[in-house]
């Protein structure tokens, strides 16, 4: 993959290596601070055999080395969990963590919630690079993100999801119905990527509908999103879990 110098010179500065298992992986920056994600916080290459697939909590951040194969775009991709907020209009009632995401378009702003035994998505805006709404989707009942019940985070566990993607934004526009088909392809496997070796939860997921995907996603433990291959592609350089 070919990369601007800007985007090699980011990389260079975020990738986070620890020296030694038991000591944090540091690029400078503390928990909390509004450095990149992986400053300051948990050694990357330090196993975690408990804890969940994707550890939400305000100040976590993730920063992954992205490419989009149908655009050709490459960079560096970054999400961070900005606070814990009640939510409003149809979604009244619902307590979730509003994330941002600097993409390789422009950015996005969505809001998850933990119900305990999985991570949902509510709601999520696009933004343009100017920052400026291209569109405002809320989703009915809501969108699976992972679900980590323990009868489905073992290998062979499949399952079907179904919601509406409702447009609200900029133009309203009637709801799309949309079918997503997860398989559970691993448990434990061992994924090596910038940030270094995790043991990973493989999960496919399949989805029919207005933004139709086929894509792999790898979870560790206490880390979150470690690897992801379809559309887009990403591997995890550096985070922090607070």
């Amino acid at each position: 993959m070919n990369r601007s110098p800007c985007v090699a010179a980011a990389l260079s500065l975020l990738v986070c290596l620890p020296v030694i298992a038991s000591s944090g992986c540091s690029s400078g920056g503390q928990s909390g601070d509004g450095g990149m994600p992986g400053a300051g916080l948990f050694d990357a290459r330090q196993a975690a055999t408990t804890g969940r697939y994707i550890p939400l909590s305000v100040g976590a951040g993730w920063t992954w080395d992205g490419f989009d194969t149908l655009s050709g775009l490459s960079g560096v991709t970054d999400s961070r969990v900005e606070a814990l907020e009640a939510m409003t209009g149809a979604k009244a009632g619902v307590s979730a963590y509003r994330i941002r995401s600097v993409t390789l378009s422009g950015a996005t702003l969505n809001w998850q919630q933990d119900t305990g035994t999985a991570i949902v998505r509510h709601r999520e805006q696009f933004l343009d690079p100017a920052g400026a709404l291209k569109s405002d989707h809320l989703f009915t009942p809501r969108k699976l993100r992972l679900d980590e019940d323990p009868a489905r985070i073992v290998a062979g566990a499949s399952w079907t999801e179904t919601y509406d993607d409702v447009v609200t934004a900029p133009v309203s526009q009637p709801a799309s119905p949309v079918t997503v088909t997860w398989t559970v392809e691993a448990v434990n496997e061992m994924v090596t990527v910038p940030a270094g070796t995790f043991s990973c939860l493989r999960v496919r997921s399949v989805e029919t509908g207005p933004m139709g995907y086929d894509s792999t996603f790898w979870f560790a433990r206490n880390v979150g999103k470690v690897k992801e291959d379809g559309t887009e592609i990403r591997n995890l350089i550096g985070y922090r879990i607070p």
